[in-house]
């Protein structure tokens, strides 16, 4: 559910107001609506500070050092600008070190030559050619030549040098390139010594990694800390020459005795008053223990505006229906359910939440499973020891319609949801379209698929048409009624059967997980019993290969597609309209 808000209202002498900020920070409860547009010059600098403050903690935090004791010599901005520096200077030594590798690469096949040597001949009038052919290409018109001398052969490439006179021309069949200008002795030394202080820039880091990561911290959480005094100081209103400071902000009504008792006690005027929507207040979830593992998949699309209500318990339960339904594996569920048991021992609290969830679909992937008949891509009829739950296994055509039943469950709904939306918000008379759009489903779906009451379907049908006609809109004449009911019926009509329709992905995304499941048992029973002793190890490898790549692809199918039928068909026909805004009290780290 949205927990209700409390508008507030503070009134604030200016000589008063810094320690009155300070004060409602250490309380923690109020949200001054601080949004991504309230930034000025000073604001943006000092955000681009904190963004390479955390690169740095991160750089170093990704340095596999042993923290000591933290050091209280440098300041944080100090170690952002040295390791940058440092930085700077890894990325130089390494594109030398990266030069010199080719270089070398390049050097070494013609041995330890001196360029002193090569600089002396020619002096003398001569001149050192470099050439390279493939063995083929070094026949003896090459070879015997006088001027020719072989120097190496590598990968079936011949290496040779032409020592020619000034005056003299030679021509061979070989590709000639450039002389090294620097001698393989020279470029190993130069490669070991930029490898040192490669070595030593490391080593720098690692020191910084292991003393200054808490200064760090401690810069970054005063720079945030200013962030959020400037943004509020920018949602201030000053009056009487600037000598009067008004601020509002929002306080969940349960938790607002603590701030109305300090304000009572510091003596602060306010005023306190019920949100209306244009106030746009921002929004707080508080649900059960269950739904609650739910809300980080809803606000991945949106959280839902103040004044309509919180969809999580109501798609939370379909939702590990439908990720199990995708999933359709008892064994991959079994998997997921035993992870989450497991991991949830070394993760922190944060994360706790995260397995838990992960556990909940584990279930229904186990639940589904069953139905499915599916255990790790084995068909489970096919086993005696199953045979207390057969019963439970349907075949794949009624899987399809089980799919089409649970999103027409799903959409029905929604429809309700919606209806009793607008009649708590507007008043009966705005919920008698939805109303009508109801009666006619289960009019129709009386007709065409129970088929017990007779007419009396029909006549619902007509019931349900006549509300959609006439109370479309109430706000308007009922002429302009009846022409907006009759686009009305044709988008409910059409909408609600493509809507229906989509759910047949639970069906395929089910068959298909079976499907890979099934091949790579093909693949690796043979190879138990194909191949002497390496056989199981390889079945074995295999399976685990395989159905672990299934288990990663299937779920992320399960993941994406049962969201998508949420945020599209449920949240379209439970009339969700979102945009609401995260409650982020005004809180100091």
């Amino acid at each position: 559910m949205i927990v209700p808000m409390y508008k507030y209202s503070f009134v604030v002498y200016h000589r008063e107001y810094s320690q009155f900020l300070r004060n409602i920070a250490e309380l923690g409860v109020v949200d001054v609506s601080v949004s991504k547009n309230d930034v000025d010059d000073n604001i943006r600098s000092a955000m681009l500070v904190n963004s390479q403050i955390g690169d740095v903690i991160r750089i170093l935090s990704n340095r596999k050092t042993t923290p000591a004791e933290a050091a209280t010599d440098k300041e944080g901005l100090e170690v952002v600008a040295d390791v940058k520096d440092i930085l700077a200077n890894i990325d130089k030594q390494q594109h030398k070190l990266n030069l010199l590798r080719k270089e070398l690469a390049l050097a070494e096949p013609w041995g330890d030559y001196s360029t002193e040597t090569i600089k002396s001949l020619y002096d003398e009038g001569y001149t050192i050619r470099f050439f390279i052919t493939p063995e083929r290409r070094f026949t003896t018109d090459i070879s015997e030549h006088p001027s020719v001398i072989e120097i190496n052969r590598l990968q079936n490439v011949v290496y040779f040098i032409a020592l020619q006179k000034k005056d003299e021309v030679l021509s061979f069949d070989a590709d000639e390139i450039k002389v090294p200008a620097v001698s393989p002795q020279k470029l190993r030394l130069d490669y070991a010594g930029t490898e040192k202080e490669l070595l030593n820039l490391n080593a720098q880091l690692d020191h910084y990694a292991a003393l200054y990561i808490p200064a760090l911290d401690e810069s970054r959480r005063i720079l945030l800390n200013d962030v959020k005094d400037q943004q509020v100081m920018i949602k201030t209103v000053k009056e009487a020459d600037e000598k009067i400071c008004i601020l509002k902000g929002y306080v969940p009504q349960t938790d607002d005795e603590a701030l109305e008792k300090y304000l009572k006690d510091a003596g602060i005027i306010y005023y306190k008053e019920q949100p209306v929507p244009d106030d746009n207040p921002p929004v707080l979830l508080r649900n059960g223990w269950f739904a609650r593992l739910f809300e980080p998949i809803g606000e991945i699309f949106s959280l839902p505006n103040y004044s309509e209500r919180d969809l999580t318990p109501f798609f939370a339960p379909f939702f590990m229906m439908f990720f199990g339904f995708c999933m359709g594996d008892a064994a991959y569920g079994i998997i997921l359910i035993l992870a989450g048991i497991f991991l949830r021992r070394f993760v922190s609290k944060d994360l706790k939440p995260y397995l838990t969830l992960a556990i909940f679909l584990g279930i229904g992937t186990v639940i589904f499973g069953i139905i499915t008949g599916t255990m790790a891509g084995f068909k489970m009829k096919q086993y005696e020891i199953f045979q207390p739950i057969h019963r439970f296994m349907l075949d794949d055509q009624s899987i399809f319609y089980l799919a089409l039943a649970i999103g027409l469950v799903q959409i029905i709904y929604g429809m309700i949801i919606n209806a009793w939306s607008r009649f708590r918000q507007f008043g009966f008379k705005y919920a008698l379209a939805q109303i009508g759009v109801i009666i006619a489903v289960f009019g129709a779906l009386d007709m065409f698929l129970i088929k017990q009451t007779g007419e009396i379907a029909t006549w619902v049908i007509y019931a349900g048409i006549f509300l959609m006609f006439f109370f479309s809109d109430p706000d308007i004449n009922i002429f302009s009624r009846l022409g907006k009911g009759v686009w009305d019926l044709y988008s409910n009509v059409t909408g609600i059967f493509g809507d229906v329709l989509s759910y047949i992905r639970l069906f395929a995304l089910s068959a298909s997980s079976g499907i890979l499941g099934y091949v790579i048992n093909s693949v690796s029973l043979p190879l138990l019993h194909s191949i002497p002793v390496l056989g199981p190890i390889l079945f074995i490898i295999v399976m685990i290969v395989g159905h672990g790549a299934n288990i990663a692809l299937s779920g992320l199918g399960s993941f994406v597609h049962p969201m998508r039928l949420t945020f599209v068909e449920f949240y379209k026909n439970a009339g969700f309209a979102g945009g609401g805004k995260k409650y982020t009290p005004y809180i100091k780290q």
